[in-house]
């Protein structure tokens, strides 16, 4: 009769309101509030305030539950786990930039939705929900990535989300580079490494590009640039701004 007890007792709890939430992102937002500038995030300034934080926020991820998440909450929650925890990496190898840390995209494991995943790992749960806006968001901590949004995302306004930080990420000439006069068109190598899902939202990778264009004039150019474009070389230095 205990045994039943307990094991009702257990389902109750498994399944009781707030087991499956998207975690607080309030200790994150904090620290992307005084931290994060220009696109990058201030390693260097970071302070014990801002680590204790970090650190709860990457408890409150452990223990959440993506089953029991709408698609747009999973999609958030896994952009700020990423990001998240690129930045921690950062932060506990001072001075080094991501490429030079052994196993950071790999072999490091951090608890996240109840498991023990990598940085790949959760890329590759996010490429799994098929919207290739999700590497406009995910910030592996250097120069390259896309800029790094000053606050958490939300499912509330994921979409809005996304689209704004294509619009940022494509019209930033550090990143892409399209320069009518001399016909020259070289994007940012996250277009190369995730071609096929670019092509897959966009029909061919350059119409993709071009829905994010500062204006339709550009938008048409990059849509029928008449060759494959340049690939522009990664820059994986810290994104200390």
């Amino acid at each position: 009769m205990r045994r039943v007890v307990r094991l009702a007792l257990l389902l109750l709890l498994s399944s009781a309101p707030g087991r499956a939430a998207v975690p607080d992102a309030a200790p994150f937002d904090a620290v992307l509030e005084a931290r994060a500038r220009n696109g990058g995030f201030d390693y260097a300034g970071a302070a014990g305030q801002d680590k204790k934080r970090l650190a709860a926020y990457l408890a409150n991820l452990g223990d959440a539950q993506p089953s029991g998440m709408t698609p747009d909450e999973k999609k958030a929650f896994y952009i700020n786990a990423y990001n998240a925890i690129a930045i921690q990496t950062l932060l506990d190898n001072p001075g080094k930039g991501i490429r030079d840390i052994s196993g950071a995209f790999t072999s490091s494991r951090w608890r996240v939705g109840g498991e023990k995943v990598s940085l790949d790992d959760i890329e590759n749960r996010l490429r799994e929900m098929k919207d290739a806006r999700i590497h406009f968001a995910i910030v592996c901590a250097s120069r390259s990535c896309p800029p790094l949004a000053p606050r958490a995302y939300t499912a509330a306004t994921i979409g809005e989300e996304l689209e704004r930080q294509g619009r940022a990420f494509v019209n930033d000439p550090s990143r892409n580079i399209v320069d009518r006069a001399r016909g020259r068109l070289a994007l940012s190598k996250i277009f190369h490494w995730s071609r096929k899902e670019f092509e897959r939202d966009g029909g061919t990778l350059l119409k993709f590009v071009s829905r994010f264009a500062a204006d339709a004039s550009t938008a048409s150019y990059i849509a029928t640039f008449p060759k494959d474009p340049e690939f522009l070389d990664y820059d994986w230095s810290p994104n200390q701004p």
